[in-house]
């Protein structure tokens, strides 16, 4: 469950570029992939909230394919060095499916890190999808105190 600021973040972003979509502001280059993301990411004391937000800019729909019942990740790294993995323990499908996003629609995904104590200072948020042959991928720097 997402903290209620990491809430606010996630439903003004998703309001952000659907009204850029909707406006046209936010157009995908011909041949471009047309799929906008964005990253937020919302650091308190003993946990991290991520979501990540995947926009269809385009006038077609997209049809993402993932290998797995996974569609997303996120990583937490310190100078490169992977501290976290959001699916490291879980298990998912080993089922090919594929979901379509309409044109201007806007998916979220979210993750939490409960953040192990003495873990401190300059930190990287990475959250990608999972779907074959899509670029949606995004990175944040946070800090913890």
């Amino acid at each position: 469950m997402l903290q209620p600021l990491a809430r606010m973040l996630l439903a003004l972003a998703a309001a952000l570029s659907a009204a850029c979509a909707a406006a046209g502001t936010a157009p995908a280059a011909r041949g471009a992939d047309p799929l906008v993301s964005s990253l937020q990411v919302a650091p308190f004391a003993d946990s991290v909230s991520f979501a990540l937000q995947v926009t269809n800019t385009g006038s077609a729909p997209v049809e993402l394919e993932f290998p797995s019942g996974q569609t997303h990740d996120f990583v937490v790294s310190r100078a490169g060095t992977e501290l976290w993995r959001w699916s490291a323990d879980r298990m998912f499908t080993q089922a090919l499916r594929s979901d379509r996003l309409a044109p201007g629609e806007t998916r979220a995904f979210e993750g939490s890190w409960r953040v192990p104590a003495g873990t401190a200072g300059e930190l990287v948020a990475r959250g990608f999808l999972t779907a074959g042959g899509r670029r949606a991928e995004q990175q944040a720097a946070f800090r913890l105190p």
